[in-house]
């Protein structure tokens, strides 16, 4: 091979074995000389096959310095000068078209070739390999874009780009047209304003009626009896009658017309004398023969209530004409509107009647809650000063009512406060009504009369005896049970009443409010106050005990001590199964006081 050729042609004939031909360099040239030495030899001894060839991307333009691959990119759009020229004349059946043909349009899905950015191929069986590797990837995807379109289509330097930093291709994104968000919503109106155009036309067609006059048969038989005709005369003479009063009909009929749809002050009516004039002047029939037509048309609107026109002083309208098409369809609107506008108005009074009826309720609902919570609360006032101050077991009224109702509020609150005092006068015997006298002037109070149990008296936790924090010689530490057993809570005679229990229970849970006590029991027939505690866990128990345990508590020394939890469930099976905490019956913290 002789080893004089230039570097381009060495490309070229390479390119013509539908050889991938890498960058020319001192290194790849030997490899690429005997490569095309091999190719040729191959081609003299299998002359007489026929080949099949694929012109591949001419990588002539590649650069040798990575530096210049970055910053021009020209291997994007190569030029027209580095394609094959033309494909050999023997082809396979299927035809792959030359992919850097200037004639033929790139697929966008068609990979970008970049040059590489590592130093030339050094060592050939590398080399070898890649350019292989490289060879059968085209080739495979040239045949791909055969089968699936005639035409490949590369992208543009205006469609593709080549990102340097991430060293990926974007693939162009297709731009989807937006679609109108109105086209749905315009389809709705339009059916819409067309079924409310069908319902129109269909009202107007049903309120069409039949224009035809039928006279009544008997009365035309009787007229031609009373004028003593026959045969064709007869005929004659009820077809006449028949057209005057169609005529008649008419008449009347162009009057209510043109009130109904020229809004025309003309009153829909035809006096008896009118129709005589008219007679006279468009038919040649004697008086005497026209007040006789009179009278029967008179006879007619009278008697049969079919009749289009009824007489009463005049003729009149009696059942409605038929009116123009576009004067019955502003009737039909009009009807609409009015009807739209009359369901609106009972809609409107009767949702106001319902709103108005709740209002007023809800309002005297809400009065008597505000006068029965402050019932309650002067109640309670009572009670507490007969509890702790039993000498001085009255309150005086202004002092509650100043108590339970801020100042910005009395004023609107005056007549709920006069129904407590009401109230108090009428309804609540425990409470007495007097004048005591309160630093040297006298007040209207209320004392509370019924006597206190000794029980309610004074129930309040008073402080602690000695130390049981954590840690302390009277804290077991740990807990050994989850169960409690108090004493000394109350005393043997102090359980009487009805919610003496519930203040006992109240106490410990305000006591231990953090703790979760699942269980509490009271023993009523205890002689040193029990009570019996059941706690979430140990841990809980253990609080419990540092919470209670050396309290004092009415006057009592509270003790506690740890029970076993079978001993527990034994005593109180109910509490085998007790997993939500118990919170004490009200809010107020009476025993912390």
């Amino acid at each position: 091979m002789d080893e004089s050729i230039s570097d381009q042609e060495l490309r070229q004939r390479l390119s013509t074995f539908n050889t991938v031909v890498p960058p020319v360099t001192n290194t790849t040239r030997r490899l690429l000389l005997k490569k095309l030495e091999d190719l040729e030899n191959k081609q003299s001894s299998q002359i007489d096959l026929p080949k099949t060839n694929f012109h591949l991307m001419n990588v002539s333009s590649w650069n040798n310095s990575a530096t210049e691959d970055e910053d021009q990119n020209s291997y994007l759009l190569p030029d027209n000068k580095h394609f094959s020229n033309k494909l050999p004349e023997t082809q396979t059946e299927k035809k792959i078209p030359s992919f850097y043909n200037s004639n033929v349009s790139i697929s966008s899905r068609e990979p970008v070739i970049r040059s590489p950015r590592s130093n030339p191929i050094t060592e050939t069986p590398y080399a070898d390999k890649a350019i292989q590797r490289w060879k059968e990837k085209m080739m495979n995807q040239s045949q791909n874009k055969t089968d699936s379109s005639p035409n490949v289509h590369f992208p543009t330097a205006v469609t593709s780009v080549y990102s340097q930093n991430s060293r990926r291709y974007i693939q162009p994104t297709q731009q989807k047209h937006p679609v109108n968000g109105y086209t749905r919503n315009t389809q709705y109106i339009i059916l819409l304003f067309v079924g409310f155009f069908f319902v129109i036309f269909g009202l107007y067609f049903t309120s069409i009626q039949s224009s035809t006059v039928v006279f009544p048969s008997g009365m035309l038989n009787s007229l031609c009896a009373k004028k003593n005709l026959q045969g064709t005369d007869c005929s004659k003479e009820q077809e006449k009658v028949q057209r005057l009063y169609n005529s008649l009909v008419s008449q009347v009929q162009d009057k209510y017309i043109k009130q109904q749809c020229d809004n025309s002050d003309i009153e829909p009516t035809i006096d008896k004398q009118t129709v005589f004039e008219y007679f006279m002047i468009n038919e040649n029939t004697p008086s005497r023969e026209i007040e006789e037509l009179v009278e029967l048309f008179k006879s007619i609107a009278k008697t049969y209530s079919d009749s289009p026109i009824g007489f009463d002083k005049s003729f009149y309208i009696n059942v409605q004409p038929n009116l123009p098409i576009l004067c019955a369809i502003k009737h039909i609107f009009a009807n609409m509107f009015y009807l739209v506008v009359w369901l609106g108005i009972v809609a409107t009074s009767i949702v106001s009647l319902y709103f108005g009826i709740c209002y007023v309720t809800t309002k005297s609902e809400k009065y008597k809650q505000e006068v029965n919570q402050l019932v309650e609360n002067t109640i309670d006032l009572l009670k507490q000063q007969a509890q702790y101050r039993p000498n001085e077991g009255y309150l005086p009224i202004i002092h509650i009512r100043d108590q339970l109702i801020p100042p910005n509020e009395r004023p609107k609150k005056s007549k709920i406060w006069a129904e407590v005092e009401q109230y108090f006068i009428d309804s609540e015997s425990r409470v007495r009504s007097e004048v005591q006298q309160i630093d040297g002037e006298d007040y209207q109070v209320w004392r509370w009369v019924q006597p206190m149990s000794p029980n309610t008296a004074k129930k309040v936790w008073q402080g602690q005896a000695f130390e049981t924090n954590e840690g302390s010689m009277n804290s077991p530490q740990p807990s050994p049970t989850s169960c409690l057993k108090i004493r000394h809570m109350f005393g043997p005679d102090s359980m009487i009443g009805l919610d003496c229990e519930t203040h006992i229970k109240n106490a410990i849970l305000e006591k231990c409010e953090a703790i979760e006590v699942l269980h509490l029991s009271v023993d009523r027939n205890s002689q040193e106050g029990c009570v019996y505690v059941k706690c979430a866990s140990p841990t809980e128990a253990g609080k419990a005990y540092r919470q209670l345990h050396g309290f004092w508590f009415d006057g009592k020394l509270v003790t506690v001590k740890f029970l076993r939890l079978e001993r527990y469930h034994q005593r109180f099976p109910d509490a085998v199964n007790t997993t939500i905490p118990l919170r004490p019956s009200n809010n107020e913290k009476r025993s912390l006081k």
